[in-house]
């Protein structure tokens, strides 16, 4: 997002021997600009750069995983969005050679929860008593980046309300680029329209535990004691 007359960053990785480090090069140039809103990952960048472009790189940078069968598993699901209804539920990965005669890699992609629907999602943590994301219980009813760029006027107060130095830092580049994330309206407009999640009022304990950088309590419960977070079925913005 700050490339100004520079390379494309390289991409690091971590692998059994250390972390790697592959790409880096290319024409200097200058982006400045967010992350677009849409389901075109050539222009969503954030998704493509910063997960699944690791994740095809870690795997097309390692020689362990030639002449092997690997799996990749990921959590779309087609109720997601249009654009995702779209994914195949099973297929060779982006990093699949199987049928290369120099350096053959057998990698498939399953995405076993693409034809569930939410409520089989919170059916299915209740019966194992795992217990969500703290954010979920804030009120976000879709993770990705806590600033993602779909966020909606209650995420944003409530980001501004929890994150205030995040907040002023992403409202700050808006002003720097002269373009806001969602064309319509900056987040310092999108703040002013929402509301905070109630529980981001009243329970600083959940935004503590959500904003923290470690985890030292049960994900494990009692699926009988396992309550529903206020997020189960809210807004739904996120990534399409």
């Amino acid at each position: 997002m700050l490339r100004q007359d520079a390379p494309t960053a390289p991409i690091l990785f971590e692998t059994p021997h250390g972390l790697m480090r592959t790409g880096g090069k290319g024409p200097r140039n200058t982006r400045l600009l967010f992350p677009q809103t849409s389901a075109d990952l050539s222009v969503r960048w954030c998704s493509a750069a910063l997960k699944i472009g690791v994740g095809a790189a870690s795997i097309a940078g390692q020689d362990r995983f030639l002449g092997r069968r690997t799996l990749v598993v990921t959590g779309e699901r087609a109720q997601e969005s249009a654009a995702r209804a779209r994914y195949a539920t099973f297929e060779p990965h982006r990093t699949d050679t199987r049928g290369g005669a120099r350096r053959p890699r057998h990698v498939d992609h399953w995405r076993p929860v693409h034809g569930w629907d939410e409520g089989r999602v919170w059916d299915a943590l209740q019966l194992h008593g795992v217990r969500p994301h703290p954010a979920y219980e804030l009120g976000w009813s879709r993770l990705s980046c806590m600033a993602c760029i779909f966020g909606s006027a209650a995420q944003w107060a409530t980001i501004r309300l929890i994150a205030p130095a995040l907040f002023e830092r992403i409202a700050a580049y808006e002003e720097k680029f002269g373009r806001t994330i969602q064309r319509a309206r900056s987040v310092r407009a999108l703040a002013d329209l929402g509301r905070p999640y109630p529980a981001a009022l009243a329970r600083p304990d959940l935004v503590a535990l959500a904003l923290g950088e470690s985890w030292d309590l049960p994900i494990l419960g009692l699926p009988s004691a396992w309550p529903l977070p206020a997020g189960a079925f809210g807004e739904a913005v996120g990534p399409t």
